[in-house]
């Protein structure tokens, strides 16, 4: 599949076109062997930078590089607010990179509905390395870990709130740190207080992996040869723990099935409205003669039937 192909599918599953499905539902079966990264973490820590340095080193070893990056939604448009043309400029004539901006569309976990998709494409493509950079909404950005083998998570020693928003869920989300950024004060201070974390956590997993703290700075390409080798450790880790491996596919195929799911319920029960079949119902839970509990089993009986 050339990458002009690529694109137009990608653009038909994002914009919700049911006629491409069996398409889908083919390649993945066609797919299996990238590494798929997902990088995340709070705006302003300097996540595209790095992923630009990314690209330039696993390119360095002839590796195909595809970049996947959610962003914000235009509240006009329902687009990607920053194009694929903004991000990573000079890659963009490299035939070698594929670099696609997804809307967010108002999704939650900071991805998007179509994600799960565009990375079964990609995959089966056969782009080698792909990296999926989430929209940047802090904390809540734990729906990456559900989706992908291996997360890296980015902080700015800047942010006054950056160990605390880990502290608040996102260190569960992680298999690498890297504290970008690491001129500014207080950089050795926010991995100090993450390495501490990690340790105290280690006591009460028994994963095995033990998650590195880098310090890095995107801007200058410092720290990041070790990071490519942290990467690279994980996916090794992963080869050489093939039990571990396959349970962790089989709870995130577990979650990227159950949100299948609820995409389907949603389709459902937006047809159902939109072809007035709720008008009655609502009718009777407004003069309490329904309650919502009951209307909502009504519907669901009637969505599944």
């Amino acid at each position: 599949m050339d990458v002009r192909e690529t694109a137009r599918l990608i653009s038909r599953v994002e914009s919700g076109d049911e006629a491409v499905r069996d398409r889908v539902k083919a390649l993945y079966r066609q797919g299996g062997r990238a590494r798929i990264v997902g990088i995340s973490g709070p705006p302003g820590a300097g996540k595209s930078t790095l992923v630009d340095q990314l690209i330039e080193r696993y390119r360095a070893r002839g590796l195909r590089v595809a970049i996947v990056a959610i962003d914000p939604s235009s509240p006009f448009s329902g687009g990607a607010v920053l194009g694929d043309r903004v991000r990573m400029a000079r890659h963009a004539t490299d035939r070698g990179v594929f670099i696609r901006s997804l809307a967010a569309r108002g999704a939650l976990g900071g991805l998007t509905a179509a994600t799960g998709d565009v990375l079964a494409i990609l995959d089966a493509a056969g782009w080698d390395i792909i990296l999926l950079e989430t929209v940047g909404v802090g904390q809540n950005e734990v729906e990456v870990m559900r989706i992908v083998p291996a997360v890296l998570l980015v902080q700015n020693p800047g942010d006054g709130d950056a160990v605390q928003s880990v502290k608040a869920g996102t260190l569960e989300i992680a298999h690498i740190f890297a504290v970008n950024k690491a001129d500014m004060a207080g950089a050795d201070k926010v991995a100090r207080n993450l390495q501490e974390m990690i340790a105290h956590k280690a006591r009460q997993t028994s994963e095995g992996w033990e998650e590195p703290v880098l310090l890095t700075e995107a801007s200058n390409g410092r720290g990041m040869d070790e990071l490519v080798a942290a990467i690279d450790a994980r996916f090794a880790f992963l080869d050489a723990n093939p039990d571990l491996a396959r349970r962790e596919e089989k709870t995130r195929l577990q979650a990227r099935i159950k949100e299948l799911v609820t995409q389907h319920i949603h389709r459902r029960i937006a047809t159902s409205v939109k072809n007035g079949g709720m008008a009655d119902l609502l009718d009777a839970v407004a003069d309490r003669v329904q309650d919502p509990h009951s209307v909502a089993e009504t519907l669901f009986r009637d969505i599944t039937a």
